[in-house]
């Protein structure tokens, strides 16, 4: 499936604030794609720039293999869900998700039959003559969204439309998100600071740090193998251990080593291990074991995270709770494994 849009050597700058630091990414077709880094970083200046609310200092923007920098926002073939949905309103909801079509002139007939498909869509049949006051704000999220789509624009682009909702309503309107880009097929991009929002219903993430894209991939592949620190660190939990490599194992300065490393003789990296993978139990027969303290835990419901004093490295264990499974104190000492063949070095 071939490329929608091609993003090439993109510069933004505010003045001497240089927001975008030549920034190259290509979207496939049907792709459901996040933007995904810290406030400030830049992801929203590149998505509102595809929009065409913002212009580039130097690069190319190619939408479906057209060169659009110079092109104004309604020629574009794109469609923007704002992050405060800016419903009109002193409109209904049909009128509001009919307005689009209106501008364009198109047949009275066919904008209602338009408007009613797509508010089947995000199941809104009922609420069409309420105003935005009128409705919850995930009700108000599935207008803008419905107003965007009837429009059928060739990529939807949507700058973290569930920040304003609660932590309940997130999680099912993501679902509802993806559901909808399923049943779609559009290209999707969407803009969030939330890494478990993106590795949940994106096909493919880039991470921003700063202006520069830090890596692009699937989730599970970023999270697995993420290619710096900062990927590791912004992806989940992970202890990073700093130290070298010789003749097999890593070796820390405070007399930690774990053997059988496949990396070559480095006098500086660092060892990447996520919680998970470091068990109380042992798993197979490449596990080495250790000792330490615990020196504090988190009960978190479906996981107990421990914190274990490991020659002087603090270790993260998550330890998945079961029922009537031994739960460690503060003090006491304990024995678990890991296994080098799951760990990174970078």
């Amino acid at each position: 499936m071939g490329n929608i849009i091609n993003i090439k050597n993109i510069n933004v700058s505010y003045g001497k604030n240089h927001v975008l630091k030549n920034v190259n990414i290509d979207i496939k077709k049907k792709d459901f794609f996040t933007f995904l880094g810290p406030s400030g970083c830049g992801k929203t200046t590149l998505l509102r720039l595809i929009a065409g609310f913002e212009q580039s200092q130097s690069g190319e923007l190619f939408i479906d293999g057209k060169e659009v920098s110079k092109l104004n926002p309604w020629e574009r073939d794109v469609g923007l869900v704002f992050q405060n949905y800016a419903l009109w309103p002193h409109l209904s909801v049909a009128k509001n998700i009919s307005f689009g079509l209106e501008e364009k002139k198109i047949p009275k007939n066919e904008i209602n039959d338009r408007v009613d498909e797509v508010l089947e869509l995000v199941g809104m049949q009922d609420l069409k003559q309420r105003y935005p006051y009128q409705l919850s704000g995930g009700q108000q999220q599935r207008v803008a969204l419905a107003r965007t789509i009837v429009v059928r624009p060739k990529v939807l682009l949507l700058d973290e439309p569930l920040s304003n909702l609660d932590a309940k309503l997130r999680n099912q309107m993501r679902i509802e998100l993806l559901e909808l880009h399923n049943k779609l097929q559009i290209t999707t991009i969407f803009v969030t600071h939330d890494q478990e929002e993106a590795n949940s219903i994106s096909d493919n993430i880039a991470i921003f740090n700063e202006g520069i894209i830090q890596q692009v991939g699937a989730p599970i592949d970023l999270y697995n193998n993420p290619e710096n620190l900062f990927v590791a660190n912004f992806l989940g939990t992970i202890n990073v251990l700093n130290g070298e490599i010789q003749n097999g194992s890593f070796k820390s300065a405070k007399n930690f080593e774990l053997k059988n490393i496949k990396s070559e003789n480095k006098m500086k990296c660092s060892l990447l291990i996520r919680p998970q993978n470091i068990s109380f139990i042992r798993r197979s027969d490449s596990d080495q074991a250790f000792k330490g303290k615990i020196e504090g835990k988190e009960f978190l419901g479906n996981l107990i995270r421990y914190q274990v004093l490991l020659n002087d490295h603090l270790i993260t264990i998550d330890n998945v709770h079961q029922g009537k499974e031994k739960i460690y104190s503060k003090n006491d000492n304990i024995e678990f494994f890991i296994n080098s063949e799951i760990s990174k070095i970078i």
